[in-house]
């Protein structure tokens, strides 16, 4: 998946929206345990994008495609699962910010899907839950990378955390989405 080239078809299109936000929100529903087909998920960036019928038209095949490889990346048992965020080249700022947004539109697709408030959690995915709600808090502090790109104050050491941080995202939702399908599989979820 490639994070310019959804920027680029939704900027095409007239929207302003980050496509990091929609990978999201469709990752959260899918990881609850709800059922998508082509249809709701049209309406799910509808009304994620604030976009029209005609907006919707134009990028119909852009946003089930990126439906189509996340469920795909979710459902692999391999770990293969990738969050949509930007390239490297972009600023350390963005792509913290841009990761504290997927953490919240993540957590907001999860509560959207319909999983029950009653439904038995093992104790490390609930703290995976908790950990992903703070890093939607994150703040990613100065702006320093942004002001003079050539002479950033970002270092190794902080370039190595945020990679640490992405990597332990990916792993929190591969293992929530296979804790809540274990628990739908055997029948301990109610989906609304």
């Amino acid at each position: 998946m490639d994070f310019e080239y959804y920027c680029q078809a939704f900027t095409v299109a007239g929207l302003n929206t980050n496509p990091a936000e929609l990978q999201a929100v469709l990752c959260g529903r899918l990881s609850g345990g709800q059922v998508l087909a082509e249809a709701k998920v049209l309406t799910v960036a509808a009304d994620l994008l604030g976009a029209d019928a005609t907006t919707m038209a134009a990028i119909k095949v852009d946003v089930l495609q990126l439906f189509r490889d996340t469920a795909a990346q979710l459902e692999d048992s391999n770990g293969v699962f990738e969050l949509l965020l930007p390239d490297d080249d972009d600023s350390l700022y963005e792509r913290i910010e841009t990761l504290s947004q997927w953490c919240q539109n993540y957590l907001s697709g999860l509560g959207q899907s319909g999983l029950s408030g009653d439904a038995p959690l093992a104790e490390d995915v609930s703290e995976a839950m908790r950990d992903l709600a703070a890093i939607a808090m994150a703040d990613s502090g100065d702006r320093d990378d942004e002001l003079d790109p050539y002479t950033s104050s970002i270092d190794e050491e902080e370039e190595a955390s945020f990679f640490a941080l992405v990597e332990y995202v990916r792993v929190a939702v591969t293992l929530i989405y296979a804790e809540i399908q274990q628990i739908s599989d055997t029948g301990g979820k109610t989906v609304h």
